[in-house]
């Protein structure tokens, strides 16, 4: 059984390659195109969390119409942050067609290890479930904040999560604890559900032996590598049972749940980061088809490359995802360009 520090940490290690936190305040830029504009959603003792919006004024729907795709990024609920260049351009290829794409902070509470080896807690956290209600209710103030300085924009019924590793954990596990009314999601308007899910590398965690909906859920899009060592394909137990792809596959055949399967063969947990910049008009025609048209399908798509994307070595994530480990903490004017030559085989 792996402990709870254990998962955190093997969710986080990638990020520890290379991290730096953003900068302070609050700030607008962008391109003519895509504007970029950071606010802060909510203040929670020492924590101020901010979003990032990204916009393209020229292909705003009409009013009241625009849907929104919220992105929380991994780390293991120790590390990571809403500024990194993979996740600025996933949401800036939402923003170019319509929609209104946001990455949030949220307060990190897994429990990890110091230099020194001892136990780090900053918020005193029990275990996993505790350490990941810090990320959902979170997310709850950032939907909040969306739905009350967007209302005038926004189709509320087209609000739409995705998440990489920690932040697919936590976009899955808000939806299920939406759909069985916990009492922490009530914080969300009367009636409000998400109306859709990408989940890149992520699961369900529960102290029960199976999942139980009371509710159906929003249409899913699930990307796994068949090889995740950190996140399991279908199920895995630490202090708590952990419930992934394959598994949630089958609750959602069984309440005709539409949804979408991405499967890559060999690869591992670099799926948390592949789909930030690769992938990205399947995700969309997800979105447009499922959720946009509600078109109730059923996909099923298993690729592999002739290289399996990986992340055994900064080297080899360097060739897959160059965007998430040179730009981790910058935004793209920001990228040291001549350093995407320097590791072998970069693959783009």
């Amino acid at each position: 059984m792996r402990s709870v520090s254990g998962l955190i940490g093997a969710l986080a290690i990638v990020l520890a390659v290379s991290c730096c936190t953003s900068g302070a305040g609050t700030k607008q830029e962008g391109s003519n195109i895509v504007s970029l504009t950071t606010e802060v959603f909510s203040i929670k003792g020492n924590d101020t969390l901010r979003i990032d919006f990204f916009e393209d004024r020229s292909k705003v729907a009409h009013k009241g119409e625009t849907p929104v795709l919220l992105y929380i990024h991994g780390g293991g609920f120790t590390a990571g942050d809403r500024v990194n260049a993979a996740q600025e351009i996933f949401c800036r290829y939402f923003a170019e067609r319509g929609w209104i794409a946001a990455s949030i902070d949220y307060r990190l509470a897994g429990i990890t290890y110091g230099e020194d080896g001892q136990v780090v807690n900053p918020y005193g956290v029990d275990g996993t479930l505790s350490a990941i209600r810090y990320a959902t209710a979170d997310a709850i103030d950032a939907t909040n904040h969306i739905l009350k300085t967007r209302a005038d924009e926004i189709n509320p019924t087209k609000v739409c999560l995705a998440g990489g590793s920690a932040g697919a954990i936590a976009a899955l596990q808000l939806v299920y604890d939406t759909c069985n009314g916990e009492d922490y999601t009530l914080g969300l308007p009367e009636g409000f559900e998400y109306a859709g899910l990408i989940s890149q590398a992520g699961c369900i965690a529960t102290m029960e032996d199976a999942l139980i909906w009371k509710k159906s859920p929003c249409p899913m899009m699930l990307f796994h590598g068949d090889i995740d060592g950190v996140v399991p394909l279908s199920e895995g137990k630490i202090d708590c049972n952990l419930f992934g792809t394959l598994y949630i596959e089958e609750h959602l055949k069984e309440m005709e749940v539409p949804y979408w399967k991405w499967i890559e063969k060999g690869a591992d947990h670099v799926m948390a980061m592949k789909p930030l910049t690769t992938y990205l008009e399947e995700q969309y025609r997800f979105l447009n088809d499922f959720v946009v048209n509600g078109i109730k399908s059923t996909v099923i798509t298993e690729v592999q490359d002739k290289e399996p994307a990986s992340m055994a070595s900064v080297e080899e994530m360097t060739r897959f995802v160059p965007f998430y480990i040179l730009g981790y903490g910058k935004y793209l004017d920001q990228i040291d360009w001549g350093n995407l030559d320097n590791p072998t085989k970069v693959v783009y």
